[in-house]
């Protein structure tokens, strides 16, 4: 699969997806907070579970992923013979 380009241009390469949990009133889970990353170019998923995992993992995915992800376009150009 690749990118999911838009009208104007710009392209989606991957989505992420939070579910927020539930805890009851006195803060035990009942459902924990969990996330996933879908990579549209290397086709690869990501998962993780619990509150402060989730909370770092929502804040560094798209970064890291799209630095090491191998479907990626790279920056170099064309080398001259």
């Amino acid at each position: 699969m690749t990118a999911y380009f838009l009208p104007d241009g710009r392209q989606i390469t991957g989505a992420l997806t939070v579910r927020l949990g539930q805890q009851t009133r006195t803060g035990q889970w009942i459902e924990k907070p969990a996330a996933k990353y879908e990579c549209l170019l290397c086709e690869v998923t990501v998962t993780m579970t619990g509150a402060e995992a989730v909370t770092r993992f929502t804040q560094t995915i798209r970064h890291l992923h799209r630095d090491t992800c191998p479907g990626a376009p790279t920056q170099q150009g064309a080398h001259a013979a």
